[in-house]
């Protein structure tokens, strides 16, 4: 059997930048799932489907309100009182960020018009799309473990993460 559940601690959207953390563990977690039904898309097709359709809700939701939390209510904010450096930085991270949408959109597009039954050739372009998916997105992850909390931290103040705050939950209704 295929795992999906969720393998992440909770944080909560009073604390902007640590759901941010939070949520890379969440990420992760359903790149995992990607990676693990590949293998099984040929012997144990509705298992993997399931698992596979399960983690791109994720992304389509979660995946996509955090790429929003960042591009829409961070980096704004921080963008006039980063150093040169930080900036590029944060102009990486919107670029990886854009390649991260086009991997998805080809692995789901693919996952979208995969035959019934799946045949070799389809499993090993899932395969392929899946890997580029989950190392770009692992690396982008680990770059912004090892910077973004401690710039965030010493460029926003309080009023600025209340205000992300308050932004994170508009975008999810609440």
């Amino acid at each position: 059997m295929i795992d999906i559940r969720p393998s992440a601690p909770a944080a909560t959207l009073d604390s902007p930048i640590e759901h941010l953390n939070a949520c890379h563990r969440r990420i992760e977690a359903r790149l995992d799932t990607l990676e693990r039904a590949g293998p099984h898309l040929l012997s144990n097709t509705a298992e993997a489907l399931t698992a596979i359709r399960s983690a791109l809700r994720f992304f389509d939701s979660s995946g996509k309100h955090h790429t929003e939390d960042e591009e829409a209510s961070f980096f704004p904010r921080m963008a006039g009182r980063l150093s040169p450096d930080e900036q590029l930085w944060v102009e990486q991270l919107e670029n990886e960020h854009a390649r991260a949408e086009a991997l998805y959109s080809e692995l789901k597009q693919h996952i979208d018009n995969l035959p019934d039954p799946p045949i070799e050739a389809a499993q090993a372009r899932y395969i392929e799309l899946a890997a580029a998916l989950c190392t770009l997105y692992r690396q982008h992850i680990r770059n912004e473990d090892a910077r973004f909390p401690s710039i965030a931290a010493r460029h926003l103040s309080a009023a600025d993460l209340e205000g992300i705050s308050r932004e994170m939950k508009r975008r999810r209704g609440l």
